[in-house]
């Protein structure tokens, strides 16, 4: 027993004078983690700051848009398509908004048809299908609703608003205003003290393109760079692969860098502005830290030897053969297992330890009183919770044996479903419960899961469903429900064979699932025929989810076989209605839509 002594005093003396080292590191993270959170701050400021920005430029030009159009004389040429008397009309007004922002290098008028009626910036220049070119363009057109964002044009990349103009309510074109980027970096460079530089996605370059770079990160070309901060631009380069927040260190000084995505209308990311700023260094905490460590490594290695000494043979008279006996037997279980009171972790095997990433179960009980911390809700009831019906978990367990007990916990991103089991030791006076938690998950994914489309199947419906519409009664929250099913999908198999209409199964489940929140469940019901669950959505807009994804589906060209459609129906749950007659009245609708020509939405 002393030669084991004075081993651990050794090794634990050698460890200890890692301690430095440790103490070092630990310091350098701390100081990571504020530079962290005032990167992260900084990051705020100017995202707020750069959002408040753009919603300002959109109401002046709007604002500025009306004022426009209520000039005598501009509506009836717009209407006309005159485009010499609409720019006779409209030019003083371009010229008293260019005083106003010289950063303003865009205004034009479209017509209803996609073709550009007059250029203010060049009015020498129109008649073309601008529409043809430009997809914001087109689809300001198709919607004839304002929108924003940044694109590329013939002046370069700009911000771009585009507002809908009507004539006695019908739709005659719109007015478009663009302003360059550089009009927001200054506005923040102003603001927050702050060196920026803008960055333009390779794809989005257009007449930029046609210029030589030195300064690529990734997909992102730098525009207009100073030479002086070349080499420093470069440096990140070489520290990040692509444009995100950081510290850079550079010539001896240490730099934060924010990164600001900038974004289409369609929220499409075609740029970045990156933001510098010096900020402290680590060579007055390196001093510190050697310091610190060496002074702790010390004084450690003193207080841990003389534990070891004193303490060795207490620690190991109160440990009974029983005990150690006992820790084995748990430890021998590769599942993990835990013994407790119901409220406090009491002991636990070393796969449970491993499992949530702790070296026993005192620094377990250092940050958490019960694993029930750890219990996620679920689609169903049937996942535990710390406390069931006013009991605590491990009661609930007891009085309900013939009940299958499914626990959810995540650790580290990573979720995992276990099967629970219980049993109870009575110790004395007191009870103590023996819990086993079985890993389900893989199981569990592959019971539930359509095999073809990786979409819910009708099992994992169903057991979601009935729990959604008790939760839509007892909050009095609206549930929508869409059956549809493949038009004509018979014969796509009987033409072109079950692997092209396969390949039509995963298409669309493909579709729906980009187009729909991760709250709405997706499951393939059977064969051709899919539901769609829309949580706390009311009958309008289900029915318009059902229309976006009919067009979607009809609109996406299929690998051989071309086009093809699907048939909606659609339904929302009424007052005390029952989960079964709500999927017969959607099912009701679909029917009625096939009946009714296919390719529509019933409601």
């Amino acid at each position: 027993m002393k030669n084991l002594k004075h081993k651990i005093i050794l090794i634990l003396s050698l460890l200890i004078l890692t301690v430095a080292s440790i103490i070092t590191f630990y310091n350098l993270y701390h100081e990571k983690e504020e530079n962290g959170r005032r990167l992260s701050e900084a990051y705020q400021h100017v995202h707020r700051t750069y959002n408040e920005t753009l919603e300002d430029t959109i109401r002046l030009y709007h604002s500025r848009a009306e004022a426009n159009l209520r000039i005598p004389g501009i509506i009836e040429s717009f209407a006309a398509r005159d485009h010499d008397k609409l720019y006779d009309l409209i030019r003083p007004d371009w010229e008293v908004l260019q005083h106003e922002n010289p950063w303003l290098t865009v205004m034009q008028f479209h017509n209803a048809d996609g073709t550009s009626l007059l250029r203010l910036h060049q009015p020498q220049v129109y008649g073309d299908n601008i529409a043809s070119k430009r997809s914001m363009v087109a689809y300001a057109h198709k919607s004839a609703q304002s929108i924003a964002g940044f694109e590329e044009g013939r002046q370069g990349l700009a911000f771009r608003i585009l507002i809908p103009v009507f004539n006695q309510g019908t739709y005659i074109g719109s007015i478009e205003f663009g302003i360059a980027a550089p009009y927001f970096t200054d506005k923040i460079r102003r603001f927050a003290g702050y060196d920026s530089f803008f960055f333009v996605h390779k794809n989005a370059l257009g007449t930029f393109g046609r210029m030589g770079h030195s300064v690529i990160i990734n997909e992102y070309i730098g525009i207009d760079i100073p030479s002086s901060y070349r080499p420093f631009i470069r440096k990140y380069a070489d520290n990040y692969s692509k444009l995100q927040n950081g510290i850079i260190v550079y010539t001896g000084e240490t730099y934060e860098v924010n990164v600001l995505q900038i974004k289409d209308y369609r929220a499409r990311s075609v740029g970045a502005i990156m933001f510098v700023r010096p900020t402290g260094d680590f060579k007055g905490h390196l001093r510190h830290m050697i310091v610190a460590s060496a002074l702790i490594a010390l004084l450690l290695i003193f207080i841990i030897a003389f534990l070891v000494d004193r303490g060795y043979s207490l620690i190991t008279a109160k440990m009974s053969f029983q005990e150690r006996y006992s820790q084995m037997i748990l430890d021998s279980v590769p599942s993990p297992v835990i013994v407790t009171d119901g409220e406090y972790l009491i002991a636990a095997n070393s796969s449970f330890l491993e499992y949530l990433h702790y070296e026993s179960v005192a620094s377990f009980k250092r940050d958490h009183l019960c694993v029930c911390e750890y219990f996620e809700t679920g689609d169903t009831d049937e996942y535990l919770m710390p406390v069931h019906d006013d009991q605590r978990w491990t009661e609930y367990m007891l009085e309900h044996p013939l009940q299958t007990h499914k626990a959810k916990i995540t650790v580290e991103g990573v979720t995992t479903v276990f099967e629970v089991r219980i049993s109870v030791l009575k110790v004395n006076e007191e009870r103590r419960y023996v819990v086993i938690f079985n890993d389900i998950s893989m199981m569990q994914l592959q019971t539930m899961t359509d095999p073809l489309t990786m979409l819910a199947n009708r099992l994992h419906f169903k057991m979601v469903y009935q729990h959604t519409v008790n939760i839509a009664h007892r909050t009095e929250k609206p549930l929508g429900v869409i059956f549809f099913d493949i038009d004509h999908f018979k014969n796509v198999n009987d033409q072109y064979g079950h692997l092209q209409g396969d390949m039509i199964l995963k298409q669309i489940a493909s579709i729906v699932r980009q187009r729909t929140r991760k709250s709405d469940i997706i499951a393939r019901w059977g064969g051709e025929e899919f539901v769609l669950l829309l949580p706390d959505t009311s009958l309008e807009e289900s029915i318009s989810v059902a229309e976006m994804l009919r067009k979607a589906i009809d609109t996406e060209e299929f690998e051989t076989v071309g086009n093809v459609t699907c048939s909606f129906g659609v339904a929302t749950l009424e007052e005390n209605e029952e989960g079964e007659e709500l999927l017969k009245r959607a099912d009701e609708r679909l029917y009625e839509a096939k009946e009714n020509g296919r390719n529509k939405v019933i409601y």
